[in-house]
């Protein structure tokens, strides 16, 4: 609820101030005082463009404020939470906006400072304005499913559905990302399974190249090799006298006479000892590994052929032979995560067909629940309508599902419905979407009566109707009165009219005046009551408010209204 509102160097507003409470508030005055000028400032507050020639002559910039309640709306501590701007359920909230001479705006939702949309998204939670050019969400035929489903009560339904829905579209989008990516796997695990069969194929083991080189060594030189080695065995230990083994021992039996005569010679005699025993162990290890040694050509050829095969597979996934291994060990292990993806691709594949048929399934269902209640609703507003002075009127909320390029329903986050009021005011006029309605009382009419049926359902709390009682009269104004009272009873009315039997009707009545101070246009507004009330109201039926049966009447009219009310 709009409880304050400040208005600075608007138009011809230089400052205003206006607490306003529960109930319905009418501003009126005479023709050309600026009474919408309040609701263009709101407007202004709550958004809407406006250009800098709506700043008051002589000032540098133009302000509102407006301080709402709003403790039974659980959009707007919600959306408040979301932006992480404080507030508490029982406190005030604080809307101000700038409009300075360069065309620049500056908002805020108390003290964070706010874009234009996001100060748009807001306040569509605070105020519904209607007038003769402002219909805002209700000529947008993307909030009239909004508006059913609020008279059908199917919000909780239909967040159900939307948690349904965003599991759904998940689904799809990974599988989407998965079934793209299948072709690229294809060819990959096509490529890993021939990298896998090549390298099996040979079965190469760690080091294994750098031991058949050692082997293809011996085996190629083996001349030479078992050449050496006779050699080193027969200089070693020959059988001859001339041996080293021999000539050693020879030595060591010298030394250790000489050692009889001189003790300080035992350090050579055991040295030399531990030389014998060593090239005698080394003798014995060469006759054995030359008694070992064979020449086998078709071994050597084996090996020339598993080093070529080495040399294919390291030119290919090497350099080395542990690179081509690790290449191989890689390869198992993704091929066997890429055939664990098709498996994964066939079961998402699964789960995005069951959540699609779950999700039409619980379409249809909320669907056909909309169609009972647009009917409902319909009827109900035709009953309004006809009380406005539009007895002949039609009204029809259709509902058209929606079609995808197959033929079939397609769901959206809104269910697989499209909505839209369709309005014929007169006999033998063809319907036409709301929007398309050329008058603006009429627009104004059927917005009165859309919110008397909404009333109880939403949850905005403040409805502003500019001059709704346009090209009307007679018994079709008390009838508009007595709705707009009927409406206050569940949300703030501010109502600007030109009407007695609608001001009548009000709790609070703000007049509006037009005034020349110092050469200087200005307008101020004050709250009536008692005679100054009586007055007014005479004025607004007569036009003279000094017309002792206008005033007559006025008091008779406030007095049937209140004891009404």
């Amino acid at each position: 609820m709009l409880e304050q509102l400040s208005v600075r160097n608007f138009a011809i507003i230089e400052s205003i101030d206006i607490d306003l409470s529960a109930g319905m508030t009418v501003f009126s005055g005479e023709t050309g005082t600026g009474k919408s000028l309040i609701v263009d400032a709101l407007g202004f507050l709550l958004g809407a463009r406006v250009d800098n020639s709506i700043i008051r002559e002589g000032a540098t910039e133009c302000s509102v404020s407006g301080l709402f309640s709003a403790s039974s709306n659980a959009q707007v501590g919600l959306w408040l939470r979301e932006k992480g701007i404080e507030w508490q359920i029982n406190e005030g909230i604080l809307l101000r906006r700038i409009l300075k001479q360069n065309g620049r705006t500056l908002a805020w939702i108390q003290d964070r400072q706010v874009s234009r949309n996001e100060l748009l998204e807001f306040t569509q939670y605070l105020v519904d304005i209607h007038g003769q050019h402002e219909h805002q969400r209700l000529i947008d035929s993307s909030t009239h499913l909004d508006m059913l489903d609020a008279y059908a009560n199917l919000e909780d339904e239909l967040q159900s559905y939307q948690v349904l829905y965003s599991e759904w579209r998940e689904a799809t989008r990974q599988l989407q990302e998965v079934l793209e990516q299948k072709a690229k796997r294809s060819q990959e695990a096509d490529y890993l399974d021939f990298v896998i069969r090549d390298i099996a194929s040979i079965k190469p083991k760690p080091n294994e190249d750098n031991e058949l080189l050692t082997e293809e060594k011996v085996l190629s030189e083996h001349e030479k090799l078992f050449g050496a080695v006779s050699e080193a065995s027969v200089l070693l230990d020959s059988g001859e006298g001339g041996d080293v083994l021999h000539t050693l021992k020879r030595i060591r039996a010298s030394i250790e006479t000489a050692r009889s005569v001189d003790i300080r010679l035992g350090s050579f005699s055991e040295r030399l000892s531990a030389a014998y025993y060593e090239l005698e162990d080394i003798s014995e290890s060469l006759n054995k590994y030359k008694a070992g040694l064979r020449f086998d050509p078709d071994r050597l050829e084996k090996i020339e052929r598993r080093l070529s095969d080495f040399q294919r597979l390291k030119h290919k996934y090497g350099p080395k032979l542990d690179d081509v291994l690790q290449t191989y060990d890689r390869a198992k292990i993704r091929l066997e995560a890429l055939e664990h993806a098709e498996e994964n691709a066939e079961e998402l594949e699964k789960k995005e067909k069951s959540l699609e048929k779950e999700v039409l399934n619980r379409a249809y269902q909320l669907s056909e629940k909309r169609m009972m209640a647009a009917v409902s609703m319909s009827s109900s507003i035709r009953e309004i309508v006809k009380d406005l002075g539009m007895p002949e009127a039609q009204v029809n909320l259709r509902l058209k599902r929606i079609v995808d390029e197959r033929g079939g329903n397609r769901a959206t986050l809104r269910g697989i419905d499209e909505a839209e009021f369709f309005i014929a005011p007169n006999p033998g006029e063809p319907e036409l979407p709301l929007s398309r309605i050329a008058s603006g009382g009429e627009l104004s009419r059927f917005a009165l009566a859309i919110k008397a049926v909404l009333a109880s359902h939403d949850e905005v709390e403040t409805l502003v109707f500019d001059e709704i009682d346009s090209g009307i009269g007679g018994q079709v104004g008390v009838a508009v009165g007595e709705y707009l009272r009927q409406l206050s009873q569940y949300r703030q009315v501010l109502c600007v009219t030109h009407l007695a039997t609608i001001a009548v009707r009000a709790d609070h009545q703000g007049k509006v005046d037009k005034f020349v101070s110092k050469g200087r246009t200005g307008a101020s507004i004050r709250f009536l009551s008692g005679e100054d009330r009586e007055t007014e109201i005479a004025r607004m039926l007569s036009g003279f408010s000094e017309s002792e049966a206008s005033r007559i009447h006025a008091a008779e009219l406030l007095r049937k209204a209140i004891s009404h009310n």
